[in-house]
């Protein structure tokens, strides 16, 4: 998804962050309107696949980068965020381990999966509602019939991200928008959706590749 020069862990905590929204979104109930309306429009999801584009916008509103690829999405917990362009890269979550892995570096790079379990998606998906509560407020920010927009935003600016926004389009995800603490704008555009396809356990299985350096990033 991004070039190896440009890896960083803000990087990975984008996708990761990005996939779990995404999958939180798919259990998501509370007893607030927009809440309400999210849980209806995503009531039985339970797996999700897609193509995507993904741009990145400066602070300045300035194009910083451009990446095309594929996504799966299960409850709980497991994604798989395949890059092809610009450049190759796999970012997997087994709900175990995260696996980052640069073919061109012949390198992976493994993560624990608990450094987000006290992120936001994680606290839906974990049923911690009242938790999210304390800390989100969550909008319909309109609502056309056919198309819907939601919005996350912290109470507090000791977060990652100041803005997160949900689109949809005829009751699929098609759009997601997040807005850093540094004014980064970035935007995932999804296109070829498909609810809840039947995907194997194998499809969120990490395969290290022979010949590959395998760097552990868990702490104890």
């Amino acid at each position: 998804m991004f070039s190896i020069n440009t890896l960083s862990l803000s990087v990975i905590r984008f996708v990761t962050f990005a996939c779990l929204t995404l999958l939180s979104a798919l259990s998501f109930a509370a007893p607030i309107d927009g809440a309400q309306k999210l849980g209806g429009l995503l009531q039985g999801y339970q797996s999700f696949s897609a193509s995507f584009e993904q741009v990145t916008l400066s602070e300045n509103g300035r194009k910083a980068q451009k990446t095309q690829g594929t996504i799966l999405l299960a409850k709980p917990n497991l994604f798989r965020w395949e890059t092809q362009h610009p450049f190759p890269q796999e970012i997997v979550s087994d709900g175990q381990y995260i696996w980052i892995y640069d073919p061109d570096l012949e390198q992976v790079t493994q993560r624990s999966a608990d450094t987000q379990q006290s992120s936001a998606p994680a606290l839906i998906l974990n049923g911690q509602i009242e938790a999210l509560q304390q800390t989100y407020s969550i909008r319909l920010m309109d609502d056309s019939g056919s198309e819907q927009l939601f919005e996350l935003t912290p109470l507090s600016e000791q977060h990652n991200f100041s803005r997160i926004r949900l689109a949809f389009a005829n009751e699929m995800i098609s759009e997601l928008m997040l807005e850093d603490s540094l004014g980064q704008r970035t935007s995932v555009v999804f296109s070829e959706q498909r609810l809840n396809p039947e995907l194997s356990e194998d499809a969120f299985f990490f395969r290290i590749p022979s010949d590959t350096d395998v760097i552990v990033d868990i702490e104890e």
